[in-house]
């Protein structure tokens, strides 16, 4: 089976890619928005421990996703 580990930069793209379509997508002030964006540019930078925190939950949770889904895999049934 295929081990899917995402790089930092992948994990910023990732989290970025959410954050932005949460920001477009709710009503929240201007103010509100512009503390968002202060804390990805900021604090979720590549090299910050919080930023480091999130790419080792994401590798972990995919990895834990991988697992779950092979032993599914060998419980199902071939025949239908």
């Amino acid at each position: 089976m295929v081990k899917v580990e995402l790089e930092i930069d992948e994990s910023w793209e990732l989290m970025s890619f959410v954050v932005n379509r949460i920001l477009e997508e709710t009503k929240l002030e201007k103010h509100d928005k512009a503390n968002v964006r202060r804390w990805k540019s900021n604090e979720m930078r590549a090299g910050r421990v919080e930023m480091e925190a999130l790419h080792e939950k994401l590798n972990a949770d995919l990895s834990r996703l991988w697992d779950v889904r092979k032993k599914s895999e060998i419980k199902k049934s071939d025949w239908r």
